[in-house]
């Protein structure tokens, strides 16, 4: 077997020494061909209550196994890189030995390592000359709390030659954004390349995506469209020292911008002034930090058309939400929710629930957020949650440049619970959840999810649900990564037959029965 490729800290001497005849058996393999990966970098971490986390490293053998020997009780997690694989790690809570007749104590474990995938290819300009120092990111579409959204996974540019290659990438479904910038003695002209996406889209509907599997090198040539004429935006930020400015196009919501323009500041006058921007709809938007204070922002819609626009004047404000959560029994608010969590479509800001009740959270941008309080105990649930005796249980909207109204959010101990059958139980994988989702405007919202627990003698499986506010519900069952789009109504249309509705009353409990989980994901 491998040697550890440096002497043991003196702390995880200690332990190791101290520990029974314990050992670690493994194997790192290839993910899909399951064949021994040799001379992975393999690094074990250990975790001992109240003293730091010494680690130990070593090489996987020529078949991809290895073996630690004298291994310390309790919490440990072992991570593996090599070259051309993404990383891997898994951790094992103090290890469920197997006594073996020698009295020994072993733990198995099979670390797989999936080849990276990449994206290659060149940027010609509008000339067909290399174009170099273009902007070339990768976005994916993920589904985060059941809303679609584009996520940067990789950035890169090209050199000299106009050639990029973007590496270490998982298996998936990619876009590519391209921002590039005129050079040379064409830079001086009122000219500017549009932001887009591979081939030659505008808005992200009309791109066309790259599917790569594991270990796949996709090739790809990119020709930049013909510069456009290009004007500026300019204005000032009102008592601001200094200020990030940024312009991004307004394209429909999918949680991913790009600026545009070369923006240029002057801290004398406080006032900005942007460059090469093509016609088109952005918006424009000003963060102003305050050292030991919240961050100030503002922003403006901005339609460039065949005229530079100037004279914008932008008010930074502290975009903050305020507010107090309650409990309507005994049980304290600091014990019944750590935190209250403002959610929209591009943003998820979180703050603490101090000891009375109170929380504060900062630096909002314009958009409707829903109010998630994050609850500690199965014995308390929302009854509602108000701003200016309005009810906003559902959503609440921020205007840029208006602070919103405080938040006050009631929980109650009277909450109800729903037990969910799972007919069906032979063939399914390990990892399903029951969710409960309910009507809020036009979509639906999750408002609890409950895990797997014991199957009983007829087979079946149950979830039980606890701490459910009271109100109509549909209930569904799915594994737990699966990339559901419950916000989108017509999405959850071709899940209607795998749901089934319940209604939770007051300290009531409810029971439903579902045929089947959701396994495979609805075309959207």
């Amino acid at each position: 077997m491998r040697r550890l490729r440096f002497v043991l800290p003196a702390m995880l001497a200690c332990l190791l020494a101290s520990a029974a005849d314990r050992e670690l058996t493994g194997r790192v393999v290839d993910a899909n061909t399951g064949e021994g990966v040799a001379r992975a970098h393999l690094t074990i971490r250990f975790f001992a209550a109240g003293q730091p986390a010494p680690e130990l490293t070593l090489l996987s053998d020529a078949d991809g196994s290895f073996k630690v020997t004298n291994m310390p009780d309790g919490q440990y997690q072992v991570s593996c890189d090599k070259a051309g694989y993404l990383s891997a790690s898994q951790t094992m809570a103090a290890m469920p030995p197997t006594i073996h007749p020698d009295d020994k104590r072993t733990s198995t474990m099979v670390l797989k390592l999936t080849a990276q995938a990449a994206v290659e290819g060149t940027v010609v300009d509008d000339r067909d000359t290399p174009a170099d120092n273009v902007s070339i990111q990768l976005v994916r579409q993920e589904v985060m709390n059941g809303r679609r959204q584009l996520v940067v996974s990789q950035v890169g540019g090209t050199d000299e030659t106009g050639s990029f290659r973007i590496f270490g990438l998982p298996a998936g479904r990619y876009f590519v954004s391209v921002s590039a910038r005129l050079g040379g003695t064409r830079r001086t002209k009122p000219l500017a390349y549009p932001p887009f996406y591979y081939p030659k889209a505008i808005d992200i509907a009309a791109a066309q995506a790259i599917d790569l599997k594991a270990g796949d090198e996709a090739e790809i040539k990119i020709r930049l469209p013909e510069p456009m004429p290009a004007y500026q935006v300019s204005g000032v930020v009102v008592g601001a020292a200094n200020a990030g400015v940024t312009l991004t196009p307004q394209e429909p919501s999918t949680g991913f911008q790009r600026s545009v323009g070369d923006v240029n500041w002057d801290p004398k006058t406080s006032s900005f002034r942007i460059s090469h921007v093509p016609p088109g709809a952005y918006l424009l938007q000003a963060d102003v930090m305050q050292p030991g204070k919240n961050a100030l922002f503002a922003s403006v819609a901005v339609t460039v058309g065949s005229a530079n626009v100037e004279g914008i004047r932008l008010e930074p404000v502290n975009a903050a939400l305020d507010g107090t959560l309650r409990i309507d029994d005994s049980t304290s608010a600091r014990n019944a929710a750590g935190s209250v969590a403002a959610q929209s479509e591009r943003y998820n800001n979180m703050a603490q629930v101090e000891p009375d009740g109170k929380f504060h959270i900062p630096n909002l941008r314009p958009g409707r957020y829903r109010i998630v309080p994050q609850i500690f105990t199965q014995q308390a649930c929302v009854r509602s949650i108000t701003a200016g005796g309005r009810d906003v249980r559902d959503g609440l909207m921020v205007t840029g440049g208006v602070a919103p109204d405080p938040i006050e959010i009631t929980l109650t101990s009277h909450c109800g619970s729903v037990e969910v059958d799972l007919a069906t139980s032979d063939g399914l994988p390990p990892n399903l959840t029951a969710y409960l989702l309910r009507k809020a405007g036009d979509e639906l919202v999750l408002e609890k999810q409950g895990y797997q627990g014991p199957r009983t003698s007829d087979g079946v499986w149950h979830f039980m649900l606890q701490g459910v506010a009271p109100g109509d519900y549909v209930a569904y069952v799915w594994p737990g990564d699966a990339p559901i789009e419950y916000t989108n109504a017509d999405y959850m249309k071709q899940l209607e037959s795998y749901g089934q509705r319940v209604t939770v009353t007051e300290d009531g409990k409810a029971t439903v029965t579902i045929d089947r989980p959701v396994l495979m994901p609805a075309k959207n």
